[in-house]
């Protein structure tokens, strides 16, 4: 097997002048088995070309591999980080395209040559690799499909997003945006940092030093373990904006505890990313206020407990750096077969294991004291477990720095199944949001509503739910289930009744609807209709022929961000009179753009009205057709479900062995009628039934 790494730089960038983590990675690589990929101008039409140009360069090298195996590495900064993505794009569709000549061939009883056939080979057995400093695709590129779409060739998948980045024409491809075509193929980690879109690309100034270097660290450890070389088997020096410091060597092979005190670093320069961030000009970006990332809104899906930790990555160091505090305070102190000596302890155990943190990172002892933990005269106490009913399964860590893991148990090939459920359904829920049709791109989706009680049912059993994960997994298909049954019921021409049977379909559920009578169905069809028909007539009124809506909404939203601008521009008024009209007009304008763009009114009223019709049209329709659905057998259910995907006999014996045991356990709690034998501890006894995270 051989490696290629491929380094794309971001808008307005070269390998000539640019100094940042792309520049010192792509030089300090082997030339001989690397190129880079210079960033595209500041519109980004050139993105296509050079992904184009880069996937043809990554083909010839193929060419010259005799290995039917290969890795490719990708890393980029901004556009760069989208051209990746590009890039994979182009070389899966190299591989469909030879697919399908090679069966139009087939019926022809003809063959591929032999070049042809060994590059469908090798691209089939391709492995891409993709680290992603902050992908940002641009205003004008952010929905095109092959910057979105990470399709089965890539193996692995990570993407650092920048929180504190506040320009409206940064938007990163961030969990509501980015596709997975295949969740259980390709591996997914997206860490938020603080900062804007380029202050962990290098050191800026020395109160933001900790981010640059957990990112030169990890993308470091994420190339090398996957093949890539540099020279002298160092990491690239540490570089410093406008080279106000000569480059810098870094320690090398950090551990985890000394990468956690980075991050605790991280958190105490928390105001100088954050200050980063809100740094304005009136030629800044597009001419409208500065406005948080929406991930910041969505942080309890890319890290638990957001409101102590940056990312997954800081949570699952402290996991395996300090095993009995992280249970103990995070994950309810329940038992984990994979630390059967660092959970479920005592508390004389926590506070020994909180001297040595104390010891060994001050900073995060200091921040520890929101989770309870104190110090008085020198003796440590902690109040009672706390955290989630979740233990960590530590993927981002085994990911990125697998080198740091030594636990077999963690390193299991096994997939932890609930995870990729819980963010199939995550994805699903926000792809739906954002997908509208163009007529409705200032509107909510019909069954927003439904989409969002999804989402808090399954966050809620996840972290809160004292269950087995393997009772988790079920229930979570249960939610999908009861929704997708409902919409079914209620004759619902919404997407998200698609997608959700699509969903099912995948993890093994499939149903039989039984029709209704003629005159049923004949009545439904009659009241759908007619009540569609007027939904759509208030809609088209109340939204001016959706034309004069859109028109409206585009005029009030720019009168309104345009006097956000100006008042952001102003800063502080104080005793300037000047300042203070120029204040008072911006805030007029924007007062006025938010009339405009509701339509003065008219806009919510309608909204309220169709809502209205919806919801007596679905009762309606579900009274009258009174539908049965019932879940059939699938053949694949065994193995959707199935821990290895093993074969069907394999699953049967499993079952048993399940059964089996279930049964001992029954006649062990009848036999001795235990008061304190809950069913936390039974699914403990249960290895069957213990799906390890």
């Amino acid at each position: 097997m051989a490696i290629f790494t491929v380094f794309c730089y971001g808008t307005g960038e070269n390998h000539q002048k640019t100094n940042n983590i792309i520049s010192q990675f792509s030089k300090a690589c082997d030339q001989e088995h690397s190129i880079h990929v210079d960033g595209p101008s500041l519109l980004g039409t050139e993105v296509k070309a050079n992904a184009l140009r880069a996937a043809k360069h990554i083909i010839s090298w193929l060419n010259s591999q005799p290995d039917d195996s290969n890795t490719i590495n990708l890393a980029g900064f901004s556009r760069g980080s989208v051209t990746t993505i590009h890039i994979a794009n182009i070389l899966k569709r190299q591989e469909e395209a030879l697919a399908a000549r090679e069966q139009r061939l087939l019926r022809a009883g003809k063959a591929l040559n032999s070049s042809e056939k060994k590059l469908l080979t090798q691209l089939q057995n391709i492995n891409l690799n993709l680290f992603l400093m902050d992908p940002v695709a641009g205003l004008s590129d952010k929905s095109v499909m092959d910057g979105r779409v990470v399709p089965d060739n890539v193996k692995n998948y990570v993407a650092v997003l920048q929180m504190d980045e506040m320009r409206r024409d940064f938007k990163p491809q961030d969990l509501t945006r980015i596709i997975i075509q295949s969740p259980k193929v390709t591996k997914v980690s997206m860490l938020p940092m603080y900062g804007n879109h380029s202050d962990t690309t290098k050191i800026k100034n020395d109160q933001m030093t900790s981010g640059p270097q957990i990112a030169w660290y990890s993308m470091h450890q994420f190339l090398t373990q996957h093949g890539t070389r540099f020279k002298n088997d160092q990491i690239p020096q540490i570089v410093y904006n406008n080279d106000y410091k000569s480059p810098a060597d870094l320690p090398q092979n950090p551990t985890a505890k000394e990468l956690l005190e980075l991050f605790s670093m991280h958190h105490k320069e928390r105001d100088a990313y954050l200050k980063s961030g809100m740094k304005t000009n009136l030629a800044d970006g597009i001419p409208a206020p500065r406005v948080q990332r929406s991930l910041n809104n969505h942080l309890d899906f890319y890290v638990k407990n957001p409101d102590f930790f940056i990312n997954q990555l800081e949570r699952e160091l402290f996991k395996i750096s300090y095993p009995k505090t992280f249970n103990y305070l995070f994950e309810q102190n329940q038992f984990d077969i994979r630390f059967p000596e660092d959970s479920h302890v005592t508390q004389e155990q926590v506070q020994h294991e909180l001297n040595s943190l104390k010891q060994g990172n001050p900073k995060l002892f200091e921040r520890l004291q929101s989770r309870g933990v104190k110090e008085i005269n020198g003796i440590i106490t902690v109040g009672s477990p706390g955290g989630l009913y979740h233990l960590e399964p530590c993927a981002t860590v085994a990911q990125i720095f697998p080198n740091l893991i030594t636990n077999d148990l963690i390193l299991q090939k096994t997939p932890d199944k609930l995870a990729l459920l819980e963010m199939d359904v995550y994805r699903l829920i926000f792809k739906y949001q954002r997908e509208k049709s163009l007529l409705q791109f200032s509107s909510v989706r019909t069954e927003n509503a439904r989409a969002e009680n999804i989402i808090k049912e399954i966050n809620v059993l996840v972290n809160n739910k004292s269950l087995s994960n393997d009772e988790k997994y079920h229930s979570i298909l249960d939610i999908a289930e009861n929704h997708y049954k409902v919409m079914e019921q209620q004759a619902s021409t919404s997407e998200l009744s698609v997608m959700l049977k699509k969903l099912l379909d995948n993890y093994g559920r499939q149903y039989k609807i039984q029709d209704p009578s003629e005159v049923r169905a004949l009545l439904s069809s009659v009241l759908h209709t007619a009540l569609s028909l007027l939904k759509e007539l208030i809609s088209f009124v109340g939204n001016l022929g959706y034309i004069g809506g859109g028109a409206l909404f585009a005029v009030g939203h720019s009168i309104q961000e345009l006097g956000g601008r100006i008042n952001e521009i102003l800063g502080p008024i104080g005793y300037n009179p000047l300042k203070a009209v120029i204040s008072a007009t911006a805030y007029t304008m924007e007062g006025i753009g938010f009339a405009v763009k509701n339509s003065l009114g008219l806009k919510p009223l309608t909204e309220f009205i169709t809502c209205g019709l919806n919801g007596i049209r679905d009762a309606m329709n579900r009274a009258i057709l009174d539908i049965t659905i019932e879940r059939i057998h699938s053949a694949k259910n065994d193995s959707q479900n199935g821990l290895n995907g093993t074969s069907s006999e394999i699953e049967k014996l499993s079952n048993k062995t399940k059964d089996a045991r279930r049964a001992i356990q029954e006649q062990r709690a009848a036999f001795h009628c235990s008061d304190d034998q809950d069913d936390n501890t039974l699914s403990h006894e249960d290895n069957s039934n213990f799906q390890i995270s």
